[in-house]
């Protein structure tokens, strides 16, 4: 372990060289490139700890800006802050995948591919703090990370503890996993080590945690609206409308839409 940093917390020297060589490429004028860092474990095994750690590290030794600001928990948000931005410390801080809709996953990760698909020039170190490293596209794990850190408790009860993956291995323990269904890390681990736990000025905590909550009781809180009708549906419907028609309003409860739908139709168009 050695000290790092203005704030002088411990870092496994095996981990702050690879930190180094990470730096190196996101900063190097040619070839441009930026990097990609998963950070994955189960809920409560320290990822947030570890990746804020980094964060940090790199704001060290680079003098890129690391707040609060610089976390995300939504993919679309993180991609407009990426295509407007360049040479950024940016982590994205996935909600828990087993509570997530299929539906909402599908389009979360849509979001992080054009985001990956994007950002290489723009010469940002990413962190992508993950709990099931197979839950992600291919292209996200094999293609762009540069390395994938495992955190876990050592026998469920001494948190702090990682195994770290260089590249070529994770596409190994990828393929691996879908094949067996077993996730071996321990096969596949370059080298392991332990980190501490939060360190008081990296970021405001409290703060992180609000927006966190905020964001899981966002997910599947937003319902399509009734309003959204596909064109095959709308002839089958107007197909089978019971006349007289009253009114605007008595044609809009028929349609299954609200009146401010109908009068935007009136203006617009359907769309």
């Amino acid at each position: 372990m050695v000290l790092v940093t203005d704030l002088k917390f411990n870092m496994d020297e095996q981990l702050k060289k690879k930190l180094d060589l990470m730096i190196k490429r996101c900063t190097q004028e040619n070839p441009k490139k930026d990097v990609l860092l998963l950070v994955e474990g189960g809920e409560g095994e320290g990822k947030t700890n570890l990746s804020f750690q980094c964060g940090y590290y790199v704001k060290h030794n680079t003098n890129r800006s690391f707040t609060n600001k610089n976390v995300f928990f939504r993919a679309a948000e993180l991609l407009k802050y990426a295509q407007n931005t360049k040479e950024q410390i940016i982590i994205y801080d996935e909600p828990v995948l087993d509570m997530l809709s299929a539906e909402w996953w599908k389009e979360e990760q849509i979001n992080l591919i054009k985001l990956l698909m994007m950002a290489r020039k723009k010469r940002h170190f990413i962190i992508f703090n993950i709990t099931k490293f197979y839950k992600f596209n291919e292209y996200v794990v094999v293609d762009r990370a540069i390395g994938l850190i495992h955190v876990y408790s050592r026998k469920e009860i001494e948190a702090g503890r990682f195994v770290y993956i260089k590249k070529k291995a994770i596409e190994y323990l990828y393929h691996s996993y879908r094949s067996s269904k077993k996730r071996d890390y321990k096969r596949f681990t370059s080298f392991r080590g332990t980190f501490p736990d939060f360190i008081e000025g990296i970021l405001d905590l409290d703060a992180y945690e609000k927006e966190k909550d905020a964001a899981i009781l966002e997910v599947g809180s937003k319902k399509k609206s009734k309003d959204k009708i596909k064109h095959n549906q709308l002839k089958e419907i107007v197909g089978s409308l019971k006349t007289p028609i009253e009114s605007r309003l008595d044609l809009a409860e028929k349609l299954g839409i609200s009146i401010r739908t109908l009068q935007k139709w009136a203006k617009a168009g359907v769309s």
